[in-house]
């Protein structure tokens, strides 16, 4: 942002009352969260796009082939998923190592699902 937007911001907040200046920083601190939030989670996900492809191609040629069968939706798992998130923030706001425990966990349960099911 050039030195002159800048200015003209500082303007625009110093021409408001305190109580509306203190509520644009937080909307602004909100909005620049979720844009940090944001490119985070693009990041974390940029890395494994081939393969969630490859594993998207060999689920399409399973199911062309017969070998596929409907995923029991109503397997209870007793590890958090990331619906009982509200919002993508929240689960990256866990401790790193956490986040990979609840995937980890995940992924133990549909590779077992996977296994069994033929």
């Amino acid at each position: 942002m050039s030195s002159s937007a800048i200015a003209t911001w500082v303007e625009i907040m110093e021409s408001l009352p305190e109580t509306l200046q203190d509520k644009v920083v937080e909307h602004l601190r909100e909005y620049l969260e979720d844009l940090r939030d944001e490119e985070q989670w693009n990041l974390s996900f940029q890395n494994t796009q081939q393969s969630l492809i490859r594993a998207a191609q060999r689920a399409k040629q399973e199911i062309s082939a017969g070998k596929a069968q409907p995923l029991d939706i109503d397997i209870a798992l007793e590890i958090p998923t990331l619906a009982d998130y509200p919002c993508r923030r929240e689960f990256m706001q866990l401790p790193l190592d956490e986040r990979g425990s609840i995937l980890a966990k995940q992924a133990e349960v549909m590779l077992q699902h996977y296994q069994e099911e033929s």
